[in-house]
């Protein structure tokens, strides 16, 4: 009985896998021809694009955190430059 029950669950489950037809997705690595003009035209947009990447200065690294530290000198040093002004007599 117990065999039974489980040959229909898994038949159950996998019901919806047969339903979706085969072959009836997006076609990949299909080719289109392309006449010279286009292909002529797609040569010329890649190589404005890369020159256009060549001549992009480089970007100074983004540090938004930036303004808020702090310049001082270390906790170490600064006690020692705020000490007690000496007394001269």
């Amino acid at each position: 009985m117990r065999t039974l029950i489980f040959t229909c669950l898994l038949t159950l489950a996998a019901a919806p896998a047969f339903g979706q037809p085969m072959g009836a997705g997006i076609p990949l690595n299909q080719e289109k021809e392309v006449s010279p003009e286009q292909a002529a035209k797609r040569r010329a947009t890649e190589e404005a694009y890369r020159s256009t990447l060549k001549n992009m200065p480089d970007a100074k690294p983004n540090d938004p955190w930036g303004n808020m530290r702090s310049v001082e000198t270390p906790p170490g040093a600064s006690a020692k430059a705020k000490s007690a002004p000496k007394k001269s007599n």
